[in-house]
């Protein structure tokens, strides 16, 4: 789908801050996803260091699930200055900033032990660009670990009828359909190497942990 990015931050910025935790609390099928998501952590999050950093992070909930499980701070990036605020005023302990990473990500290099970003990518146009963003703000030997759809015939059934409800907001929000190839393609290239590969939610949800390789 062509999109231009103005279009995609349009569309973020109508995501209401608390969305997540609305949805966690009033929408079992939400509730359901996102609580699956969180008990894999542990597995995700070997040797993760403790300094981290969220990409697309919104309300700041999985920040904070993060942080939770490392017992150390972290810091989240989102575009939505809204979301940013409602997520700094809820998790005080944490730092949060509003900023485009299609722009760049805002730190110096080698500045992380981790950096995640769950359903994020599959909203990013330029992915090469960013995909070195990350490499460049990761330290040596640093993890990288992404969350996209698997846009299998369930998902694309799913998220059909989500996008017509409740998921609405989302509609038109995809820019890429994820395969093993397309993804390995940025990161390799980007010098990070695959450790992990997990699939959750009957295939629907792809989960991928890398390392900086130099």
């Amino acid at each position: 789908m062509n999109i231009a990015p103005d279009q995609l931050n349009e569309l973020h910025s109508a995501v209401p801050p608390d969305y997540y935790d609305q949805g966690i609390q009033k929408n079992f099928f939400q509730k359901y996803w996102h609580e699956k998501r969180f008990k894999i952590l542990p597995e995700l999050l070997q040797g993760a260091g403790s300094k981290i950093l969220d990409l697309g992070c919104h309300g700041g909930l999985m920040t904070s699930k993060i942080a939770d499980y490392l017992k150390t701070t972290a810091t989240g990036i989102d575009l939505s200055p809204k979301a940013i605020q409602y997520a700094q005023k809820k998790y005080p302990r944490l730092k949060f900033l509003a900023a485009d990473i299609q722009k760049g990500i805002p730190f110096a290099d080698n500045s992380f032990d981790a950096v995640t970003a769950f359903d994020v990518l599959e909203h990013i146009p330029n992915l090469k660009f960013v995909s070195q963003e990350i490499r460049r703000v990761l330290k040596p030997q640093g993890i990288f670990i992404l969350a996209v759809p698997k846009e299998n015939a369930l998902f694309k059934t799913v998220w059909f009828f989500w996008t017509k409800g409740r998921g609405r907001v989302w509609h038109d929000a995809h820019v890429h359909q994820f395969d093993k190839h397309l993804l390995n393609n940025f990161f390799d290239s980007a010098g990070m190497q695959q450790v992990l590969e997990k699939k959750i939610h009957l295939g629907m949800y792809w989960i991928i942990k890398y390392q900086k390789t130099n």
